[in-house]
């Protein structure tokens, strides 16, 4: 069985620009670590740098007893991925061998979750089409049975801890508007009924990385990426 933290998660409002904190009297429960699922994607560590940030942001804003260091799970380990119940990626698309794909079925069949998120550079990824293209048939190729659906905006997820009342946040490459990475949302993936993975285009990593336009719009960022943290871990 995939190794799974207790959690115990506090929401409360508290303040306009967090809304989201630990009640008083409230204390940690169970260990929770950060890890990114390191594979031949030259870009699979692309801000990590920055995700001290995002887990400060959590440990100071929630209950969860979150490491402040990220970590990383290779893709031939199946071993170091199912330490983790929560993966986050760039995308899978470069994980074309059958060893990796097998760890990945076996880790989802667990109960393990990945979620990717596409950095908006375009010089990393220029067409935001092909790149969730690429995820749905990495998908294809490592599930036997799945269903990818776009969450309508009154998900729970969009509400989880932090109310998203503008919807989903998207950073944009030089904080210019483009349509085409706009029109995306998140996309569950499952397999049968079971939520096993996620995959958005809103560069929500780019923004706890330092970019956007307004250090708002990096809040409200790692503030979904709470709301994905904390839906995912308590379902």
């Amino acid at each position: 069985m995939l190794r799974q933290a207790t959690l115990f998660i506090g929401c409360l409002l508290l303040m306009p620009t967090v809304a989201f904190a630990k009640a008083p009297g409230e204390l940690y429960r169970g260990k929770i670590e950060w890890a990114r699922l390191s594979n031949p994607d030259p870009q699979w560590h692309r801000h990590a740098d920055s995700d001290p940030r995002l887990l400060q942001f959590i440990r100071d804003n929630t209950t969860l007893n979150i490491d402040t260091t990220w970590y990383a799970a290779n893709v031939e380990n199946l071993r170091e991925m199912t330490a983790y119940p929560f993966l986050f990626s760039s995308g899978i698309h470069f994980i074309t061998d059958e060893d990796g794909r097998k760890n990945i079925r076996e880790y989802l069949l667990r109960g393990g979750f990945i979620f990717i998120d596409a950095c908006i550079n375009t010089d990393v990824n220029p067409d935001p089409d092909a790149f969730l293209k690429m995820q749905v048939d990495a998908f294809q190729a490592i599930l036997p049975k799945f269903k990818i659906e776009r969450l309508p905006p009154d998900h729970p997820i969009f509400r989880s801890c932090f109310a998203m009342k503008e919807g989903l946040p998207h950073t944009y490459m030089k904080d210019i508007y483009n349509p085409a990475w706009a029109k995306h949302g998140l996309y569950g993936v499952y397999s049968g009924n079971r939520f096993v993975g996620l995959i958005s285009l809103s560069g929500l990593q780019c923004a706890w990385a330092g970019n956007g336009p307004t250090m708002e719009h990096r809040i409200n960022c790692m503030k979904m990426m709470v709301n994905i943290y904390v839906y995912v871990v308590e379902h």
